[in-house]
């Protein structure tokens, strides 16, 4: 696995491929991966519709259900126009990567060559469809980039933490995921949310094997915990901040006992016959006095 140059998880997928004889299907992938991100994304609101437009068309011809396929078509399309350059500049798509994921392609076939000329290289076979074969790959891969739908188009990824992802507005799958259980992705983005970007969806029991035990509990109980603890949390953080609230005012705890305590019914008659008694005291004290001075 030293020889490829590409992070171990996507290695593993191109070398499942290899051992089905299906390489074909995930080289192009791999190499796409391997680059910067091949989608322009203007800033000018008009062309940012056009290049949104253009990105889901190509994403169409995938299939529009998975995003590591829609990769394989923007090589596969580029590469055969005959004008690469123009191709890519009709499609916002940045024709330097192209360039660069070309190249690399080129460096792992051959790399996958030399690999199966060995004697011990392992030897696989499939009866299945094309798409699930590419999938299947993917998640010998990716396993520990693994989510399952939780709560809403929220998705608790499958690595041990259950940290909850969302699928990236960029996705071909954004927007559907009320129609996914299963997902795996190719990385993780983290903005406003955590997103996962580059998504397709799975079966279960394409990585039921692979996955730690996390898999075996449901993950809508694992978001119910989730959700009493923000919302203890919640509760905690404002008792916090109305305990700052009265203190910046002056006022603690105990001094608004203390004035509740004066404001009961009792307080305020006691308070009535207190004042009543000091106003006849100064009353009979006036008296004695005019008395002596007479």
């Amino acid at each position: 696995m030293v020889e490829f140059p590409l992070p171990p998880h996507l290695t593993c997928a191109v070398i499942k491929a290899a051992s089905l004889d299906c390489e074909d299907l995930l080289l192009p992938i791999a190499a796409m991966l391997s680059v910067e991100n091949v989608f322009i994304r203007p800033v000018d609101p008009e062309y940012q519709k056009e290049a949104e437009q253009r990105h889901r068309e190509l994403a169409a011809k995938a299939g529009g259900f998975n995003d590591f396929a829609t990769l394989a078509v923007i090589f596969e399309q580029c590469k055969s126009s005959g004008a690469p350059a123009s191709w890519c500049q009709k499609h916002w798509i940045h024709w330097r990567c192209l360039f660069s994921a070309f190249r690399v392609e080129a460096q792992l076939r051959e790399l996958i060559r030399k690999l199966k000329q060995q004697s011990d290289f392992p030897r696989e076979t499939f009866e299945g469809p094309k798409h699930e074969v590419l999938r299947r790959c993917l998640c010998a891969g990716y396993f520990k980039n693994v989510a399952r739908r939780s709560v809403g188009r929220t998705f608790c990824t499958m690595d041990g933490r259950g940290s909850p992802v969302h699928i990236h507005p960029s996705s071909a799958l954004h927007e559907q995921e009320t129609k996914l259980e299963w997902i795996i992705f190719h990385e993780v983005l983290v903005t406003t949310k955590v997103y996962a970007r580059i998504v397709c969806p799975i079966r279960y029991e394409w990585v039921r094997d692979l996955l730690p035990k996390l898999h075996e509990f449901n993950a809508h109980d694992l978001s119910s915990v989730a959700r009493r603890e923000a919302r203890e949390d919640a509760r905690r953080r404002w008792t916090n901040k109305e305990n700052v609230k009265h203190l910046k005012d002056g006022i603690s705890k105990e001094v608004l006992k203390k004035m509740q305590r004066r404001n009961d019914d009792k307080s305020i008659s006691d308070a009535r016959a207190r004042f009543l008694e000091r106003k006849q005291q100064r009353s009979q004290d006036h008296s004695d006095t005019l008395k002596e001075t007479g």
